[in-house]
């Protein structure tokens, strides 16, 4: 299966809003091929730039954090826990070699942002790209032996790199993909975890000290361009009718500016200077796994609607500021599918950011049972986002053709509010990645007369969580083997770990008793 054809079958099963494309707009020829256009890929001795996205921009913007200019905030990583074939040696090499695949691969894990010009206003942002140095994109690998975990591994300063990065923890045999969100959102990055799988089978038949695939398949690709552009190439330029009413959209969602969340350490504060994140979440086994998605659909509601319905209804046993009952976030929405169908290649590669952040409000939303959460939610998250209904009445918005005026509205509320920078700091957030078996596999590679298997890399577990600055604790829910992960990210600065455990095995409460389950059992996993 093509990697268009991968993107468009698994946009129903990412539970976040109805991406499909619309079909009153004019689409593009199918590209079904993995043969790129030449306009889509880059020579390995070519330096490229070009002006930052507004998305991105406000990513990066998030990521600076006054007062913490030694840890990178607001960045995604993915953990893949391999077991290679026993005979193998070496593994160190392999990884390293396979790591310096995907920088050829795919320039945009060695993109830089550059700050705007103090002198001259005509010279924005922009990002850019050095020619392809195979033994400098080497340092961004190191190996991290009695290394336990990623926590561990991300405890001390990690300053702002100029590259993605790649760590080997060889104790838990684990291998971590780390980058900031800018240059790729999280599905992106899970995409980038089955090309790396991909690239260390092939090193591990063919030996280290082959030369680096650069053949027609896999030549290196072209920086994609920012979300922004994208819309204007492909879609038709909104009226200004149509932007006076996104704009209107945005004031009215970020009305009083408050959300019912989680407290935060008594010590914490808005001057608070972010440390590290952590990470904590609940696993389920299979057979449990099948009787929760088992309760949404008897329920009519999507598994992500009900982890956040039982999400929001754990927040509210907590004490909230004085006449707050709102909740109030950015639903993350992946704009990937729709895009590839309007003709947008370029985002079918794993870099690039092109998930936005939809709004999502319900008012008296602390007196609401289960079920009624859970239903409003499930309307939220099934909307078409070419087809955004704002109720009362109003005109349905196409908010992927709105997407510039849409995320500068956005940038705009965020520049007004002191750092961390978000209108909503201690809104729970949920962002769902969906069933990633058919992206991350549990093997891959292995010789062609190898019956019993024991030539392939296997991939025993897999993680994808990020890290944030803000204190709000992020949930991603989303199943791989046929089980069900919730975890939790959040900054240590606002909440201790026992919180959010005891946070999270609250919310598996609210949804073993609001879909009528049963008891499930699940274990709970750090680090």
């Amino acid at each position: 299966m093509g990697i268009y054809e991968l993107i468009r079958s698994l946009s129903g099963l990412i539970p976040s809003l109805n991406t499909s494309y619309s079909k009153n707009l004019k689409t593009q020829p199918k590209n079904n091929t993995m043969v790129l256009p030449s306009n889509l890929t880059t020579g390995e001795h070519s330096s490229f730039s070009r002006h930052v996205g507004t998305l991105e921009d406000l990513f990066n913007n998030i990521s600076e954090v006054k007062g913490s200019s030694n840890r990178e905030h607001t960045s995604f990583f993915v953990v893949v826990q391999v077991q290679f074939p026993p005979t193998e040696a070496n593994v160190e090499e392999h990884i390293a070699r396979a790591w310096q695949s995907l920088g050829k691969r795919y320039p945009a894990l060695r993109a830089q942002i550059s700050a705007p010009s103090k002198w001259d206003s005509s010279k924005p942002s922009s990002i850019s790209v050095e020619p392809w140095d195979e033994e400098k994109f080497r340092t961004s690998f190191s190996t991290h032996p009695n290394c336990p975990n990623v926590d561990e591994l991300f405890s001390t300063p990690s300053p702002k790199r100029t590259t993605a990065t790649c760590h080997w923890l060889p104790d838990p045999g684990q291998v971590v993909i780390r980058t900031a969100h800018w240059r790729c959102d999280g599905y992106g990055l899970v995409l980038l975890a089955d090309s790396f799988l991909s690239a260390l089978a092939d090193i591990l038949q063919k030996g280290s000290s082959a030369p680096l695939e650069n053949n027609g398949t896999k030549q290196p690709l072209a920086v994609p361009e920012s979300l922004e552009n994208l819309v204007r190439k492909h879609l038709p330029a909104p009226s200004p009718e149509e932007t006076a009413d996104v704009e209107e959209l945005v004031a009215a969602w970020s009305k009083g500016r408050q959300s019912i969340g989680f407290p935060t350490r008594p010590t914490a504060s808005t001057t608070t200077t972010p440390n590290m994140c952590q990470r904590a979440a609940i696993r389920l086994t299979a057979e449990d796994s099948a009787k929760l998605i088992g309760g949404c659909q008897t329920l009519g509601v999507s598994v992500t609607s009900a982890v956040n319905a039982a999400v929001i209804r754990t927040a509210a046993q907590f004490p909230q500021d004085p006449g707050v009952d709102a909740y109030a976030i950015f639903a993350p929405a992946n704009f990937r599918g729709p895009l590839i169908a309007a003709g947008a290649q370029e985002c079918s590669q794993p870099t690039g950011n092109y998930v936005s952040g939809a709004p999502l409000r319900i008012d008296n939303a602390v007196g609401k049972s289960f079920s009624e959460l859970a239903d409003v939610l499930n309307t939220i998250y099934s909307q078409d986002f070419t087809r955004y209904e704002r109720g009362g009445g109003a005109k349905a918005l196409n908010l992927l053709q709105l997407t510039e005026p849409y995320i500068s509205g956005i940038a705009k509320m965020f520049a007004l509010n002191d750092s961390p920078g978000c209108p909503f700091p201690k809104a729970p957030v949920i962002s769902s990645f969906g069933k990633m078996d058919m992206l991350v596999k549990p093997e891959y590679g292995g010789d062609s007369d190898d019956t019993t298997g024991a030539s392939k890399l296997r991939v025993t577990d897999f993680w994808v969580s990020c890290d944030c600055a803000t204190p709000m604790i992020t949930f991603n829910p989303y199943s791989w083997g046929g089980e069900f992960t919730l975890s939790s990210a959040w900054e240590d600065s606002y909440y201790e770990r026992e919180f959010v455990i005891d946070a999270l095995e609250r919310t598996m409460a609210e949804l073993i008793e609001g879909l009528e389950t049963g008891p499930l059992s699940y274990r709970i996993t750090t680090g």
